[in-house]
């Protein structure tokens, strides 16, 4: 063989080489590209079902909070309603005497004691409130 023809082959294997290493290199490209766009999708995915679900429990974390305010507004419109019944009931009972007594029994015999008007009303206030809900069925 002439040193020409030894060259050539030299130059013709390495070309063939360098084709396969350049198939080879490009495949893994492709595949390193796939695998990428595969995990890239499977982590928005991820990303959007996570965003998802904290969007869900917002929503109901605000409709409860909105429930809860509800709530306490309507109780606090209840208490003035029936603050509004006391002191006018109150209003009666002292237009017509001049001092709220308690009468209490005891073994020994019965005793008054002053009563004063605010101490009056928060000792009637739960009864008043249960009678309410016991009248309305609540």
């Amino acid at each position: 063989m002439s040193l020409e023809k030894i060259v050539d082959k030299i130059i013709e294997d390495a070309q063939t080489e360098a084709r396969r290493i350049q198939e080879e290199s490009e495949q893994k490209a492709q595949n390193i590209k796939e695998n990428s766009r595969e995990k890239a999708s499977q982590e928005a995915q991820e990303i959007l079902e996570r965003a998802q679900k904290e969007g869900e429990l917002e929503a109901n974390r605000l409709v409860t909070q909105a429930r809860m305010e509800k709530k306490i507004q309507l109780l606090s419109e209840k208490r003035k309603l029936i603050d509004e019944v006391l002191e006018k009931s109150l209003q009666k009972s002292l237009a017509q005497k001049k001092e709220l007594k308690r009468k209490i029994i005891l073994k020994e015999g019965e005793k008054e004691e002053s009563l004063e008007k605010e101490r009056l009303k928060e000792e009637l206030r739960p009864r008043l409130e249960n009678f309410i809900i016991k009248v309305l069925g609540l």
